[in-house]
């Protein structure tokens, strides 16, 4: 499992493409929200930079984690669980293998972005507070590396990629994390609360205050990683 991983590991930190996109594609709509758009105007947010800087970050590692399911889609078309399947590789060494592999690939994104806050977007914060963001943003995403899982097992192909495409920019707009929440209809923002994209970017935004996560970030959280991760093992079984 040592050697999958590690090849897992080098594939992901070596896909130009991957990382042009996780990385890239963060930056610049960061640097388009607070530098080009007003899109600040009328939310109420004083410090808008920062509070972009933390919807970014979290925007470019949840797509990270979530299309680990990609990978594994084009992989089981492609045979090579099949090959895998033959060697001593237990039956849950690839699926760990993916997902330590995906979050481990997500954190380049955060460190980019909160970087560009500090650099180009003149964030200001504690020294802590830049401590944190990174472990809040990072653990704020399991949800989606499960979801990852169960979409990879679920579909095949391409088709797995551009159902993820659909559910990342979903779920991110839903959440807030392309404009604040506060900007969103009323029925909207409702429903923004309790979807796990804007429970992730509340961890990183209330800690740019100085705050714990609220208890239910951590049940919102906590529950839809169960519910995915349940989804995961089940889609995994019936694809034995």
């Amino acid at each position: 499992m040592g050697s999958l991983l590690r090849l897992e590991i080098a594939r992901t930190f070596r896909n130009p493409v991957s990382m042009v996109f996780l990385i890239g594609f963060p930056l610049a709509l960061y640097l388009l929200w607070t530098k080009v758009l007003p899109v600040s105007a009328g939310t109420g947010i004083t410090d808008f930079a920062a509070y972009s800087m933390v919807s970014m970050a979290t925007y470019g590692s949840l797509g990270g984690a979530l299309f680990i399911g990609g990978a594994i889609a084009l992989e089981r078309t492609g045979g090579w669980l099949r090959q895998l399947a033959v060697t001593p590789l237990p039956g849950h060494g690839y699926v760990v293998a993916k997902l330590v592999a995906g979050m481990l690939g997500v954190l380049p994104s955060i460190v980019a972005v909160l970087a560009a806050g500090a650099a180009l977007g003149g964030v200001r914060l504690a020294g802590t507070t830049w401590v944190v963001l990174v472990p809040l943003i990072w653990l704020g995403v399991l949800p989606f590396a499960a979801l990852g899982v169960a979409l990879g097992y679920s579909l095949a192909g391409q088709s797995a990629n551009m159902a993820m495409i659909v559910v990342y920019f979903g779920l991110s707009v839903l959440g807030g994390l392309w404009v604040p929440v506060e900007a969103l209809p009323d029925g909207l923002r409702a429903v923004a609360e309790y979807s796990p994209a804007y429970q992730a970017g509340s961890l990183g935004w209330r800690a740019l205050d100085g705050l714990a996560p609220t208890g239910t970030a951590v049940a919102v959280l906590a529950g839809w990683t169960l519910l995915f991760c349940a989804l995961a093992v089940w889609r995994y079984r019936r694809a034995l």
